[in-house]
């Protein structure tokens, strides 16, 4: 198994999918990974061979391998236990990073006191509009370009945190999406956030229509059941409801439009976000009136 010694910075990766996307995932690290002195860990759930693969092709990463199914933030959680560093970075197997990411979350954190900072999400080249469909429903609220230091929704796609942040809040790290669990306790706690403009991957496409409908449904019924909202405000989401969809889709506009990126490829996806607004607030209704179930299972 390779060992960094003193890594500048450690990166955790959680694979369920697989080839082709963490094998793309790791190409984008590579040189850059050894330039910055950084520990690259693989947490890959599935069999023994699913592992080997990518510990045969990417003798330069450690692979750390579970064999139960586990929900992502379980595996992102045995990775940054394992790890070594300081710094540690998160990016999910489905994206790219830029050539100087590992760079500019290190200089990031040079730059300030912080416990967390992130960065945009940008497409990656995509030939088919149901990719551009996943891309704005998803990661709306990381289009690119940010201001350095903003206020931005920090995503779990593209951030790196204080280790001993994450240790300390263990509990959290494990219970669910880390933005409706994690993130809300670091913020009551003064834990200090930080937009990096320059720190940039590219969510990595092709996506099945009918796939993604069923992945977004299991994100928000999870996200739903984790955020522990009250009665009151959970009766007021559900009288809601039935304008959401409309809403949802106002808001991505907006933020399209704010950042005047890609409004043609808005437009025609529009036929296709629709549906898949409906059952972004259908997964959230179900999550909140009987909570995640095993939806976390089924994010992939």
């Amino acid at each position: 198994m390779p060992a960094t010694h003193n890594p500048a910075i450690s990166v955790v990766i959680a694979s369920i999918v697989g080839t082709p996307f963490i094998d793309k995932c790791l190409d984008s690290l590579e040189q850059q990974a050894g330039d910055c002195s950084a520990e690259v860990t693989v947490v890959a759930c599935g069999t023994a061979e699913f592992a080997a693969r990518i510990a045969d092709k990417y003798p330069w990463v450690r692979v750390i391998h579970r064999a139960e199914r586990e929900t992502v933030p379980e595996l992102r959680r045995h990775g940054v236990e394992s790890s070594s560093s300081e710094i540690v970075a998160i990016i999910e197997e489905h994206c790219v990073a830029a050539a100087d990411w590992l760079e500019q979350a290190l200089k990031a954190f040079a730059s300030g006191d912080f416990g967390v900072v992130g960065g945009p999400i940008a497409p990656d080249n995509y030939a088919r509009l149901r990719d551009w469909v996943m891309y704005f429903c998803e990661y709306n609220n990381c289009l690119p370009p940010w201001q350095e230091g903003g206020a931005h929704g920090l995503g779990t796609a593209n951030s790196a945190y204080s280790r001993a942040v994450l240790l300390e809040y263990a509990e959290q790290m494990k219970a669910g999406f880390w933005e409706s669990c994690l993130y809300p306790r670091l913020l009551a706690d003064s834990v200090r956030f930080h937009a990096a403009a320059g720190m940039i991957v590219y969510k990595c496409g092709p996506y099945n229509y009918i796939y993604y409908l069923r992945q977004r449904y299991w994100i928000s019924r999870a996200y739903a059941g984790t955020r522990g909202l009250g009665v009151f405000a959970k009766a007021v989401y559900l009288a809601a409801s039935p304008l959401l969809p409309l809403l949802l889709l106002a808001r991505i506009a907006v933020r399209v439009l704010q950042k005047n990126c890609h409004l043609v490829k808005f437009v025609l996806s529009l036929p296709l976000l629709a549906p898949l607004m409906i059952v972004y607030v259908a997964g959230e209704i179900v999550g909140y009136l009987a909570g995640p179930g095993n939806a976390l299972l089924k994010v992939e």
